[in-house]
């Protein structure tokens, strides 16, 4: 770039000195920090701010490769589309690549992000950025893209003219605590999850989402399940550490909602090729899904021909729609939950965004404390929730829940949200009563399987054994016999596979009965007993079918547990139109 140049700075624009005179190079900019990413090794660059012809001022990360290499030309263009008044000719390009290098490489050090959410302990955004750390943290692309995160009024405009008409409506109180509770994903260490509202036309589903969406953002924050695999992916990366709210689950192609619920709770984007063969980079994301629609996944699963896999049915919780009026208990005065509805709907589009950020700010400010702060708080509500009976696959949910509502106990200390703790755990307690109503079981899915089709064969088979002295059963299903004063039936093992609908390789799905001694065994491998009758050696399941009754006689019923209200069933007003 030939000899050494000097430059000064004015109001009026950057000036560079040259045959014994300043020349003016272009308008007013400066380098602000020089940035790479936070392994300080990869992605070194520049925060440029600048303003453009009409006094606006503007800011972005432009990489060094770039500046100082082929790709110049990128750089010159996004600063002229901009409005930067560049002086005409390339020896002001030229003279103003060499300033921008110059004061790169004397400017303060700084962090690029290109993602929104954690980063340590700062949560970047496109427009803001929360927490402290030895080095500002920078967001790339802050022009080329819109900003996810948009706010209008003030958080107490939120407070007044939503938040006050979700007090006393569990679904509202829930669906904006899953909004809270996305960001601490990370801190809390939980895996991706998803609640999906169902219920008819009208219930009031999708005001839910818009109301989760208000706590984040403007209404455009809400997606649709309207997209493909790929395309939900790409969403699920730009809500990163956020809520992620899909309306009308059942407009989407099945099998697109089968692989994107897959990609979605993975947390990651498909293995992709570069055109050299080496592999690309993946793209990560932490997120809690609030979905809505009229179906289940059941009922998407089925247009499949396939059944719900037990990860994917944990991953993605269903929840009823319930309320006195559809998603609604409290209509604050007004004459109808039509009225409601339209209300929230109206200031949803008023009001939003402002309550996220100050609900960051908040996290973190005790970022180190954050942790064992949740660890301690859900462990507090498990221990009230969870029973003896509940299977790990329930508790998985149930820490979920806990999340949600530790959330919300939260910003109710911090005068975010306008309702009392109690209130919120009360909230998300009815939920969860009608997540297990809907449910209908404690158990993993498949040893619920198992065992409900046990508990069906047990009833159906009380008289169709003979007795073992006999040799032979014949006609009946199997032998009987008492030992130590119990009965025990032998069931041959075609028999037993064929009644239970299980497959060939069967260990697997038989271990819970013998977990709960169900079964006796004296070959482990095969899980049967080999008996010698009359004329022959046969292998059957032995089963002590008392202890099945027993069991299920013992159950609680799902609607009968103390810890969680009772979900209305008699009709309720609905809303016309969402």
């Amino acid at each position: 770039m030939g000899a050494q140049m000097t430059f000064q700075l004015r109001d009026s624009g950057l000036y560079c000195y040259s045959s014994e005179q300043w020349q003016r190079v272009g308008g007013w900019i400066e380098v602000i920090a020089r940035t790479r990413l936070s392994n300080k090794t990869h992605g070194h660059g520049a925060l440029l701010q600048w303003k453009n012809m009409d006094s606006v001022l503007l800011r972005e990360v432009v990489y060094a490769r770039n500046l100082n290499g082929d790709n110049a030309r990128q750089i010159r263009e996004l600063l002229v589309d901009t409005g930067y008044p560049l002086e005409p000719g390339n020896l002001s390009w030229t003279r103003l690549q060499h300033y921008l290098l110059e004061e790169m490489a004397k400017a303060p050090p700084a962090i690029t992000v290109d993602r929104t959410g954690w980063h340590d302990t700062v949560f970047a955004t496109s427009g803001w950025t929360a927490g402290q750390a030895n080095e500002q943290h920078h967001f790339v692309g802050q022009l080329l893209t819109s900003p996810i995160l948009q706010e209008m009024g003030s958080l107490q405009d939120w407070q007044v003219h939503v938040g006050r008409l979700c007090a006393g409506n569990p679904l509202a109180m829930f669906s904006v605590g899953v909004a809270l509770a996305a960001p601490m994903l990370q801190p809390a260490d939980l895996e991706n999850g998803a609640f999906h509202l169902a219920g008819p036309s009208g219930s009031g589903k999708t005001t839910m989402l818009q109301v989760a969406t208000s706590v984040c953002g403007a209404p455009t924050f809400m997606r649709s399940w309207i997209s493909t695999s790929n395309g939900l992916a790409a969403v699920s990366a730009e809500h990163n550490d956020m809520l992620l709210a899909l309306d009308e689950i059942g407009l989407a192609k099945p099998e697109d909602v089968d692989t994107a619920t897959y990609h979605i709770m993975n947390g990651a984007s498909k293995l992709r090729a570069k055109i050299t063969g080496d592999l690309a980079p993946q793209t990560h994301w932490r997120t809690l899904v609030l979905s809505s629609g009229e179906i289940c996944l059941s009922d998407i699963f089925q247009q499949l021909g396939k059944q719900v896999k037990a990860g994917q049915e944990n991953r993605l919780v269903e929840i009823p729609v319930f309320g006195r009026f559809g998603a609604f208990d409290d209509l604050h005065g007004l004459s109808s939950s039509q009225e409601l509805v339209d209300t929230l709907k109206s200031h949803t589009r008023q009001y939003y965004g402002t309550l996220f950020r100050e609900w960051v700010e908040r996290l973190t400010d005790d970022i180190d404390e954050l942790p064992a702060y949740i660890q301690r708080e859900t462990r507090k509500l498990l221990n009230l929730w969870v029973t003896p009976h509940m299977a790990s696959q329930v508790i998985r949910v149930l820490k979920r829940f806990a999340l949600v509502a530790v959330a919300l106990c939260l910003a109710c200390r911090n005068y975010i949200v306008p309702w009392t703790e109690a209130s919120s755990v009360q909230a998300v307690e009815k939920v969860i009563a009608a997540w297990l109503q809907n449910r209908g079981h404690f158990f993993d899915t498949e040893e619920h399987r198992v065992l409900t089709r046990l508990h069906r064969a047990v009833v159906g088979w009380t008289h169709r054994f003979a007795k073992i002295e006999l040799g032979d059963y014949g006609r009946m299903i199997g032998l009987r016999r008492d030992v130590n004063g119990e009965r025990q039936w032998l069931i041959p093992k075609n028999t037993f596979l064929e009644e239970l609908g299980l497959p060939s390789r069967y260990m697997r799905h038989i271990a819970p009965l013998f977990q709960k001694g169900f079964l006796e065994t004296n070959e482990e491998s095969r899980g049967t007993v080999k008996i010698k009758l009359r004329d022959r050696s046969e292998r059957f399941f032995a089963l002590w079918p008392d202890r099945v009754r027993a069991f299920w006689k013992e159950l609680p019923d799902t609607d009968e547990l103390s810890q969680f209200p009772s979900i209305p069933t008699d009709d309720s007003e609905v809303a016309e139109d969402e």
